[in-house]
């Protein structure tokens, strides 16, 4: 008797915590991608490298690593985001991080070019206003690649 009693107490507490993780994860993830995916047009530039000023070779490494490697200068909303919903709620920052595969932005480094992908959620609630362009490279929101398209050879045109 003591068996079934405590085999159904332990059915009932599993139950209960994978019924709660299961309701705090599911509309967590299917809005956060859905409201911060954005288009905008600007200058592909090398970020500065995270781990100069340390002058020390061990850690320089493994910081830079984790850093993205390009930003977007002169950033401004793209025509095509105000069509979507997320294009309208979402503010445009003067400048971004952009984290993707070095093949992707490596040939667009001095091109003005459009770019659509989605915010990184975690970095970018340190940055909410974009008016100072001094330290726009490392206070900047991320902004995770997912589309590039040229629109100049050159960030002058």
């Amino acid at each position: 008797m003591k068996t079934i009693v405590r085999s159904g107490a332990c059915a009932a507490v599993a139950m209960i915590l994978s019924v709660g993780m299961a309701a705090q994860t599911t509309p967590q993830s299917s809005s956060s991608s859905a409201a911060s995916t954005i288009t905008v047009t600007g200058c592909v530039q090398r970020a500065p490298a995270a781990g100069t000023t340390t002058g020390t070779s061990g850690t320089a490494g493994s910081a830079s690593a984790s850093e993205p490697k390009f930003v977007l200068e002169r950033a401004m909303a793209s025509p095509s985001s105000s069509t979507g919903t997320s294009g309208a709620t979402t503010p445009t920052a003067s400048s971004y991080r952009l984290s993707a595969d070095d093949a992707k932005l490596t040939p667009h480094v001095g091109h003005k070019v459009e770019i659509s992908g989605t915010l990184d959620k975690a970095a970018s609630s340190a940055s909410a206003s974009p008016s100072s362009s001094s330290a726009s490279s490392t206070t900047a929101p991320t902004l995770k690649v997912d589309t590039v398209k040229m629109i100049a050879a050159s960030c002058s045109e």
